[in-house]
């Protein structure tokens, strides 16, 4: 669990240990194709991944292996996007952050595989760097940081206004969390952006 300061949201993980948060019942999942498309207020199951919904009612949810989950909270709405290097190379960031006509408050990222592990061949990089503010200086030869990509494509949209919370967990030097690239697993993380409950405020702060 990851605790969002001042925002009154924590980011869940369920992953592959036993040290797991509890998904939610309220948590909203779509049909994940690694394309750019954001939905608003799904009902869940559609095919897109990304999506916009009303805070304080919805669970935002994603289900990511290596790939990049992505949250963004603003006054009245919370999205999540699933951002691998085709999300990436296509938009969904911009698309996401786009879709809300009000100040970004918050922009979240879990974990996924780290800009050191991620090797990748040029076709990949250079799909994502095409349009990365850093045009690849701050990728490691043969890599790619999906995370970092990621944070510098929202402050170019939307400047410095808003924070950022960042898990730096690695998925695949991680033994908590699945990783298709370390075992080829069909597993996949769970995570979600949940208002916090006053019961799970008080463990966390006793943890």
């Amino acid at each position: 669990m990851l605790i969002i300061p001042g925002s009154g949201c924590y980011m869940g993980v369920s992953g592959a240990d036993d040290q797991s948060d509890s998904v939610p019942e309220s948590a909203v999942f779509l049909n994940q194709v690694h394309s750019n498309r954001i939905v608003v207020n799904p009902v869940g199951g559609e095919t897109a991944d990304g999506m916009i919904v009303d805070r304080h009612s919805r669970v935002p949810a994603l289900k990511v292996a290596d790939c990049l989950p992505v949250f963004a909270l603003w006054d009245d709405f919370a999205g999540a996007a699933h951002a691998g290097w085709r999300g990436l190379a296509g938009g969904i960031v911009e698309n996401l952050l786009q879709a809300v006509d009000q100040p970004l408050r918050w922009f979240i990222t879990g974990p996924c595989i780290c800009g050191d592990c991620y090797s990748v061949g040029e076709e990949v990089r250079n799909a994502v760097i095409r349009n990365d503010p850093s045009a690849g200086r701050d990728h490691l030869p043969g890599r790619v940081d999906l995370r970092g990509s990621a944070i510098r494509r929202a402050r170019k949209l939307c400047g410095e206004q808003f924070k950022v919370a960042a898990s730096g967990e690695c998925t695949l030097e991680s033994a908590n969390l699945y990783s298709f690239r370390s075992n080829g697993t069909a597993g996949r993380n769970i995570l979600w952006l949940a208002e916090i409950e006053r019961g799970e405020h008080i463990r966390q702060l006793n943890d």
